[in-house]
């Protein structure tokens, strides 16, 4: 079978506005925590990247405009005035906080210069971007590799960033120029910017987010206030419409029922007395007679389903049993099963009894049905479970027409069931019956009735199928 859960118009469903309000704030500190992480994240990405930006115009300065003109052919020979020269330049005005190593290599691979002396002459195998640095300008940076052989001495110095860039000497050989930078000085400077700017994005979203608070109560109240007065609404109708069928149902009763009772009464003292004069008239008369006894049943019936004569006086139990008795009286099998509805409070009662009433009423119009269930049971202390079941022709939930046809009324109970916390759910598939399940909370009782469940049900009534007058 296909469950069928009843839609319920969102603006009538139950509201808190401090659940509402805390959820959306909830919600909104996450997007933020979410969004400042992000934010967090490509700041620093892009303080990173401005800091090495920095360490390569720091590197094109010192390569161009420090370096550059003792940059002779003489001054990569070593030992030569030159090349002294070049050295004393390099560890006065290089060297420092910001650089810690300066190496100049040629073409081949071999380093012609290096503050460190040891390296000086060394030969190690150019990677394909220096060389592409080298016949360029271009300026590369990358994290060094200390395990590299020809950075073994760097490693006294930690991580370091190395920047290297194509340089020519005074008669234009073309030779690469390296510094190595400490890695925490670009760090700092990507905290530095970092903290520069990403206060004021995350003060912004915290202001965003404390102006929301208040607009978001506001709206909830307003919500809230509109659902209250739908649900009103919905109360007035359903009251009105109570009253309307109490008046049809007493009007019925004290009027047509109690006419056509007084008229099949006549019709049967009339045949009996015109019996030995007319024996053929007299058995029409009676005959009409017991079809006014089986109408005034039947409207009794119909008194009984348009409203319950005293549910809160007579209790949930009696009343679910008469409602069956309407069944009964169209041949149809019912089994009525009700346990743990003592001392329920009277709208409890009376959601209960709607929700059974619309449920025969749909029964009797669409169903077709040969058996019928109606059971109530206290599934747990805190909760009421009222299923009808029959075995008729069923309709398919994915049919909009049948849909319309079987559950308009059940539509609008289900809106107040929700309300007061329930659920209503329809099971229904063709040829295979229909299934109402109405499940509501209920206050726990005095004494706890599971506690005490007793070997039969409180009240298990079997009906089958009647016929004639």
């Amino acid at each position: 079978m296909i469950r069928h859960d009843l839609p319920t118009p969102p603006a009538l469903r139950s509201v808190s506005v401090g659940r509402a309000v805390a959820t959306f704030l909830v919600a909104g500190l996450v997007v933020l925590s979410a969004v400042a992480l992000v934010l967090s994240l490509a700041q620093r990405r892009n303080a990173t990247a401005e800091a090495i930006r920095d360490a390569r115009t720091l590197t094109n300065l010192e390569a161009t405009d420090v370096v550059g003109p003792a940059l002779t052919d003489a001054a990569i020979v070593a030992g030569t005035p030159a090349a002294a020269e070049l050295d004393r330049i390099v560890r006065q005005r290089v060297l420092g906080s910001r650089i810690v190593r300066v190496k100049i290599w040629d073409a081949t691979g071999q380093i012609v210069y290096s503050d460190d002396r040891s390296l000086i002459g060394a030969r190690f195998r150019l990677a394909g971007d220096e060389r592409a640095a080298l016949t360029s300008r271009r300026i590369s940076a990358e994290v060094s590799d200390l395990s590299g052989p020809e950075n073994r001495d760097e490693r006294q110095f930690g991580k370091l960033l190395q920047v290297y860039q194509g340089v020519s000497t005074s008669s234009g050989k073309r030779l690469l120029f390296e510094t190595y930078q400490p890695y925490t000085v670009i760090s700092r400077s990507t905290h530095r910017m970092l903290m520069s700017t990403l206060p004021v994005l995350l003060a912004g979203l915290l202001l965003l987010y404390l102006v929301q608070a208040p607009l978001a109560y506001r709206m909830a109240r307003r919500l809230k206030a509109s659902q209250d007065e739908r649900e009103l609404l919905l109360l007035s109708a359903l009251a009105a419409s109570d009253r309307e069928r109490a008046a049809i149902a007493a009007d019925l009763h004290d009027g047509v029922v109690q006419g056509l009772a007084g008229a099949s009464f006549t019709l049967t003292a009339a045949a009996a007395r015109s019996r030995p004069l007319d024996a053929v008239g007299a058995h029409a008369m009676a005959n009409a007679a017991a079809d006014l006894r089986r109408w005034v049943r039947e409207l009794r019936s119909l008194v009984v389903t348009i409203t319950p004569p005293a549910l809160h006086d007579q209790g949930l139990q009696v009343s679910l049993t008469d409602l069956a008795a309407t069944l009964e009286a169209r041949g149809i099998g019912v089994r009525v099963d009700v346990t743990g509805v003592d001392d329920l409070p009277e709208a409890v009662e009376a959601l209960l009894y709607r929700a059974a009433q619309e449920a025969v009423r749909n029964i009797v119009r669409h169903a077709d049905a040969s058996n019928v269930t109606v059971a109530v049971q206290r599934e747990a202390p805190d909760l009421l479970v009222l299923t009808v079941l029959d075995d008729g022709r069923g309709f398919d939930p994915d049919d909009r027409s049948a849909r319309r046809r079987g559950s308009v009324g059940l539509e609008l109970l289900s809106t107040l069931v929700t309300a007061q916390g329930g659920a209503l759910t329809v099971d229904a598939a063709p040829g295979r019956g229909t299934g109402l399940e109405l499940r509501l909370p209920v206050p726990v009782p005095r004494s706890d009735p599971l506690s005490e469940v007793p070997t039969q049900p409180d009240a298990i009534v079997v009906r089958t199928p009647v016929s004639g007058a």
